[in-house]
């Protein structure tokens, strides 16, 4: 089955209803995760263990010359190595 769906931005229910019409097919055809996507949960232990390794991590690739990742200690808490990490981690390669 395809389906096209045409949204009005000044029709709010036509909007909603496109809405639940999408979540039913996704249920159906897809499965019953709905559109909330993947949701990481963990307990305050297993947050401190993940801490605990992007620490590690972080200062294993300052202390390679090789890696560019980390270059001093100032790069270790920038957004992109903590994304980087956060990637991973909800990858589920932890």
């Amino acid at each position: 089955m395809k389906m096209t769906i045409v949204l009005d931005s000044e029709d709010k229910a036509g909007i909603k209803a496109a809405l639940e019409g999408a979540r039913v097919m996704h249920t159906r055809y897809v499965g019953a995760g709905g559109f909330d996507g993947h949701k990481e949960s963990f307990g305050k232990i297993e947050f401190i263990k993940i801490l605990r390794k992007f620490m590690r991590e972080s200062v294993a690739h300052m202390k390679d010359e090789e890696d560019g990742q980390v270059k001093d200690i100032d790069d270790m808490a920038n957004l992109r190595n903590a994304k980087r990490f956060a990637d991973r981690i909800f990858l589920g390669e932890r």
